[in-house]
């Protein structure tokens, strides 16, 4: 794990992060705090990228990613929420793809009403059909919470060492709807989002 956390800090400071800097992996942790109050300075594609990267992108030749997963089923699909629509993460080309024009960001803050200062927001959803056949006791969604928490830690240290502010949050997300604002099925379960960005001085 700590392996996996220092190549993420230093692919940060490789970039050229002025605000960040470079930054080792304690000093992250040391300073890694919950921001719910952003500039709405806009990040740049080249910077969302990194930061998806970072969370579960494609570290290997064989495919694997940045964060590990149960049974290493790669469940957990990346969705950047922004105000001029909404758009899916490709970790094997490393872009981005656009679902909907919508801005979905209300169907996901409920009463954090500080997403709407951040330029972007990145919602975190289960597949479940990766895990193949349904386990006893809901172990595949316990699967798949885990595994977005794992994601979650990697947002929030790159984040940090980027300068950048950011909050895990999942207060009463309207499921339903965002499942079917983005066209998916029943299946694929939004589980947390993150919003991003410079955090207000």
């Amino acid at each position: 794990m700590i392996a996996m956390l220092a190549a993420t800090l230093s692919a940060s400071s490789c970039k050229g992060q002025e605000r960040g800097g470079d930054m080792t992996v304690k000093e992250a942790l040391s300073q890694r705090h919950s921001v719910r109050s952003y500039s709405g300075e806009t990040l740049s594609d080249e910077t969302v990228l990194e930061i998806l990267w970072a969370a579960n992108g494609v570290n290997r030749e064989d495919g694997r990613r940045t964060a590990s997963s149960a049974v290493n089923a790669q469940d957990i699909d990346l969705y950047v929420c922004k105000a001029d629509g909404t758009f899916k993460y490709d970790p094997q080309a490393a872009r981005l793809d656009k679902v909907t024009e919508e801005d979905i960001r209300p169907l996901l803050r409920a009463q954090n009403r500080f997403v709407d200062q951040a330029p972007v927001t990145i919602l975190l959803v289960t597949d479940q059909t990766r895990f193949g056949e349904p386990r006893p006791g809901s172990r595949n969604m316990s699967f798949g919470f885990i595994d977005a928490g794992i994601v979650s830690g990697n947002i929030s240290l790159y984040c940090t060492a980027a300068g950048l502010g950011t909050v895990c949050c999942a207060p009463r997300m309207r499921i339903e709807e965002i499942q079917k604002s983005l066209g998916l099925t029943d299946q694929q379960v939004p589980v947390l989002y993150h919003p991003i960005g410079y955090p207000a001085e």
